[in-house]
C-alpha cells in the first residue's frame, strides 16, 4: 500500500511516554487501533467465542508473541503544530486543556509489508479503511478528537479521499467499504480454515455486525468542528442522558470504555456527526441498552440521521 497523506480534521491529542508532554506522533498507538477494528470486522464473522479462532485469525495479519512479528510494518512521519484545547468544549466551566495536534495539519502513514512478505494483504488496506472512516485516534477518540480524513489517492484504497461535496457521498462510500470489508474478513477465515460463529447477546468484545452494531450518519452540516461538539455533547450531557452507565464510566468503582463511538466527518457542506455504538458485555451489571438506542433515535431526529447499520435491531 502507497504512502496515505492524513489530515487532522479534529484536535489530536496523542503523546509520547510523558502524558504531559508536546504531542506527538506515534506507530503504536495507530496499530493499536487498527487492532480494534481487526477484531470488529472478524468477530463479525467468527463469533465471541471460540476467541483461540479468532486468535488466529488475528495473528496472520498483525502477528503474536506466538507467531512471530507482524507480517505489515506501520510507519508515520510529518511536521505538525499543535495548540491547547479544551477537551469539554460544551462546559464553560471547564476551562483545563490538552496539548494537540491542530485541525488542518496533515503527516503521512505507511503500512508496508514486513521481508520477505512481497505485499500487504487485503484485509489489513480494508481494515485500514474502516479505522479512518469508523474510529480515530489519541486520547478522547470517542468523543470526535483524533478524526483524520484521507487527503491523496491511492490506487489501492477502496474509497476516493478529499473532501466528500455531501453527506451522501460519505453514506455511499461507508456502505460499500463496510460490505467489502466484511467480505474480505470472511475470505480471510475461509482461508485460515476458521468457523464462522454466532455472538452472544451482547458479545463479549465490540463486533461489527448488524445485531449488535448501530451506525448513524447525520446529514445536517454543521460550521465548524467545535459547533459539531458542543451540541452533541450538549445532548449527551442533557438530564436525560447525563451519567447513564450506558455511556461508559470511569472511577472507584471500575472503568468501562464507551461504547459509542463519535467522529467529525468534513465535507464542502460542512462538518458531520458519524457515531458508531457497539453493544457488547460490560463490567458487572448489564445496562440499558435502550437509553443508548434512545440516544441515537434522538441524535437522527435532530440531525437528519442515515442509518448505515444496525437501524431494523432493537436494543
Amino acid at each position: 500500500m502507497s504512502v496515505l497523506c492524513l489530515e487532522t480534521i479534529t484536535p489530536l491529542f496523542l503523546t509520547g511516554a510523558d502524558p504531559r508532554g508536546e504531542p506527538e506522533l506515534r506507530a503504536t498507538s495507530i496499530r493499536g487501533a487498527l487492532r480494534f477494528w481487526l477484531r470488529a470486522l472478524l468477530g463479525g464473522v467468527i463469533g465471541d467465542k471460540d476467541l483461540d479462532a479468532l486468535r488466529k485469525a488475528e495473528s496472520a495479519v498483525f502477528g503474536s508473541t506466538d507467531t512471530g512479528a507482524s507480517p505489515v510494518v506501520v510507519r508515520v512521519a510529518g511536521n505538525v503544530k499543535h495548540a491547547s484545547y479544551r477537551p469539554l468544549l460544551h462546559n464553560p466551566q471547564k476551562t483545563f486543556t490538552f496539548s494537540g495536534i491542530k485541525p488542518g495539519e496533515t503527516f503521512s502513514l505507511e503500512v508496508v509489508p514486513r521481508r520477505p512478505y512481497e505485499s500487504v494483504s487485503p484485509i489489513v488496506i480494508l481494515t485500514t479503511a474502516i479505522w479512518l472512516l469508523l474510529g480515530g485516534v489519541g486520547k478522547r477518540s470517542r468523543r470526535g478528537f483524533g478524526t483524520l480524513q484521507l487527503q491523496n489517492e491511492v490506487a489501492s484504497f477502496p474509497f476516493t479521499p478529499k473532501v466528500y461535496k455531501d453527506a451522501s457521498e460519505v453514506e455511499t462510500t461507508l456502505r460499500r467499504v463496510i460490505e467489502q470489508a466484511q467480505a474480505e474478513a470472511r475470505n480471510l477465515t475461509s482461508a485460515l480454515k476458521v468457523a464462522s460463529g454466532t455472538p452472544g447477546t451482547p458479545p463479549a468484545f465490540p463486533i461489527l455486525h448488524p445485531d449488535h452494531t448501530k451506525i448513524l450518519l447525520c446529514k445536517y452540516p454543521f460550521a465548524t468542528w467545535e459547533e459539531a461538539m458542543k451540541t452533541f455533547w450538549g445532548l449527551l450531557r442533557s438530564s436525560q442522558y447525563r451519567n447513564d452507565p450506558v455511556f461508559g464510566f470511569a472511577g472507584s468503582g471500575g472503568r468501562q470504555a464507551s461504547p459509542l463511538h463519535l467522529r467529525i466527518v468534513k465535507t464542502d457542506k460542512g462538518y458531520h456527526l458519524l457515531m458508531t455504538a457497539f453493544r457488547s458485555r460490560f463490567a458487572g451489571s448489564s445496562p440499558n441498552w435502550t437509553k443508548l438506542q434512545n440516544f441515537l433515535n434522538d441524535c437522527a431526529q435532530k440531525w437528519q440521521g442515515i442509518w448505515i447499520m444496525g437501524e431494523s435491531t432493537k436494543w
